[in-house]
């Protein structure tokens, strides 16, 4: 029998990351959305402040087993946590989500290159946020291909060929890195032999200030100001091979396949937190707004439209959950994180826009965050992969 109750332990992190969140994440990611230039946003006083504070009570390391230093959280306490960081700011708990990314690989290293010991003992330590991960994976050519596999014309154009003892590589992976502006570790994924297409990918974990590894200027973008996003290039970066994470072969599908499982999980999740964020906001203005000599909550087409956005979100919600306790369990299931990931990033959409109408004229203004949540929403029907080619890519798995 499923049971829906959150053991005592996660229930406490749950309430203590909402007043986190609340206190620390909503001012800062409202505050980040207002500046112009995203670099000014990412080097700003508000992000290291935030980053900060997250890192010194420990979120960057909730999920880290306890014997690499970690806090050792519960299964389902990841999804729980991100819901309520994205309640506050879908963006920032987009950089605490991927911010774990190499530390985690560390975790398990088992004796390769003593980067990854090092690397997860400054993690695990870390109180100033100084530390943080990211997977570069899209090129400019190559993103809604990537699950192209079978076909030797498609390939990463990034390439690592081998000298000596070393791999060098060149190329660049696109602005859509998330967190590529700042990260200090790199998880990337490059052709290693191009004959076999995407199949030929081999897969690193490396510092991120390898001689040769440069990145652009941050994205600037509709929302998810808090998440910062740009190009990653290599010109001639030499790679030993102990930061291999997996060679070329049957297993890059596999990996990706359970990363984009967990990204897909992760990515509706955000999305969820974000629509009841809106729905939050636009159910206390309704409580409190008079029209016509009522409050606008007891006016049928706007108790209508709350309960709408409410069904939506639970609804999506219980699927979410589903597809992050297969995770936990051990039974990954790509076709229910993509259809739990299409199902709430469409319902953000739909919920935000609806939440902004109940506002009227104030939901336009940035005034009230309900414009900004429209906006972060938009955002999340296109990460990782758009709904249409996600769908897609499900249909195909389940038809085999």
């Amino acid at each position: 029998m499923v049971d829906f109750a959150l053991p005592e332990e996660v229930r406490k992190i749950q309430e203590m990351t909402r007043e986190f969140a609340r206190q620390e994440v909503r001012p800062a990611g409202i505050a980040l959305d207002r500046v112009q230039d995203p670099e000014d946003a990412y080097t700003s006083d508000t992000m290291r402040r935030v980053l900060a504070r997250a890192y010194d009570v420990g979120f960057h390391k909730m999920n880290l087993p306890k014997e690499a230093g970690g806090l050792g959280a519960p299964p389902m306490t990841n999804i729980i946590v991100q819901e309520e960081m994205a309640v506050a700011d879908a963006g920032l708990a987009s950089h605490f989500l991927v911010a774990p990314m190499i530390a985690g690989m560390a975790a398990t290293a088992n004796g390769r290159h003593p980067f990854y010991r090092e690397y997860l003992d400054a993690f695990v330590a870390d109180t100033r946020g100084a530390h943080s991960g990211a997977w570069a994976i899209t090129e400019p050519d190559h993103g809604s291909d990537l699950f192209q596999f079978g076909q030797p014309p498609i390939h990463m154009d990034t390439a690592a060929v081998r000298d000596g003892d070393d791999y060098v590589i060149n190329g660049h992976k696109s602005a859509f890195v998330s967190n590529g502006w700042m990260a200090d570790a790199l998880l990337i994924m490059v052709s290693e032999d191009p004959g076999q297409g995407m199949e030929g990918t081999v897969t690193f974990a490396i510092p991120g200030n390898l001689p040769g590894i440069s990145r652009g200027k941050p994205l600037d973008k509709l929302g998810l100001r808090g998440l910062n996003q740009a190009e990653v290039f290599f010109d001639n970066v030499r790679v030993a091979p102990e930061f291999m994470v997996m060679p070329p072969g049957p297993g890059y599908r596999l990996m990706l396949e359970r990363i984009v499982t967990g990204g897909n999980t992760a990515v509706g999740t955000l999305a969820v937190g974000v629509a009841r964020a809106a729905y939050e906001e636009a159910l206390a203005y309704a409580r409190q707004r008079e029209q016509g000599g009522r409050r606008i909550c007891e006016h049928d087409t706007v108790k209508m439209t709350l309960f709408n956005a409410y069904r939506r979100i639970e609804g999506a919600r219980a699927l979410l959950w589903k597809s992050s306790w297969l995770i936990a369990s051990g039974q990954p299931h790509l076709p229910t994180a993509m259809a739990a990931r299409t199902m709430a990033s469409d319902m953000a959409v739909r919920v935000t826009s609806d939440m902004v109408q109940i506002f009227g004229g104030y939901g336009i203004s940035k005034e009230h965050p309900v414009e900004k949540f429209y906006r972060d929403a938009k955002l999340l029907q296109i990460m990782d992969g758009t709904n249409e080619l996600v769908s897609l890519k499900a249909a195909d798995q389940l038809i085999g």
